[in-house]
């Protein structure tokens, strides 16, 4: 009997410990948030293959989110940020004299961080260490993709998912994948 139940705990251990939630856990994919549609504020997405979410700077300071009709045209920005070491880095999205619509997708092949009232839609990163700031950006080349899953303007609700690669001025490329956001805009 003594055996019995020796074998009967170990075996309750063995199952517990099912490496399947291990492998789970360190999959990057699985660490960032779903993609709902809820007006959650969450968005995530993976760098360079690593996970790359929203942190420090307070819950105004590390993301926002418009959509604002300026000037004879729409403009949408989405923009998150990681404030939480000595560095900061941000991922953006956005186009400029150009609606979005629910279920539509747009390629993503302007700069993000718009300059001299440029027409497009664009996905950017920047990282900024030691006060020193790099700007990586979609080009007409160098291209992504945004899906709007949702865009509720009774509840000021925008979710949608999006991929890309950005260049630097040296050429350096990161890639941008896995990315989705579930965030209420200002108008």
């Amino acid at each position: 009997m003594k055996n019995l139940f020796l074998f009967l705990f170990c075996l309750t251990l063995l199952v517990a410990c099912d490496n399947d939630d291990d492998q789970n856990s360190k999959d990057p994919v699985s660490q960032l948030p779903k993609a709902t549609q809820t007006g959650a504020n969450t968005a995530g997405c993976l760098v360079n293959g690593e996970v790359f979410l929203p942190k420090g700077g307070g819950l105004a300071g590390n993301k926002n989110c418009f959509y604002q009709y300026v000037d004879g045209g729409y403009n949408f920005l989405m923009r998150f940020s990681d404030f939480s070491g000595n560095d900061a880095s941000s991922v953006g999205l956005g186009t400029q004299n150009a609606k979005i619509e629910k279920g539509q997708t747009y390629i993503l092949n302007a700069r993000p961080f718009f300059t001299n009232n440029e027409d497009g839609k664009g996905g950017g990163y920047s990282i900024t260490k030691n006060g020193v700031q790099n700007q990586y950006s979609t080009t007409p080349q160098v291209v992504g993709e945004m899906t709007i899953t949702k865009l509720d303007f009774e509840n000021n609700i925008v979710s949608g998912t999006f991929w890309f690669d950005a260049i630097n001025d040296e050429g350096e490329i990161v890639e941008v994948r896995e990315g989705r956001f579930d965030m209420q805009f200002s108008q």
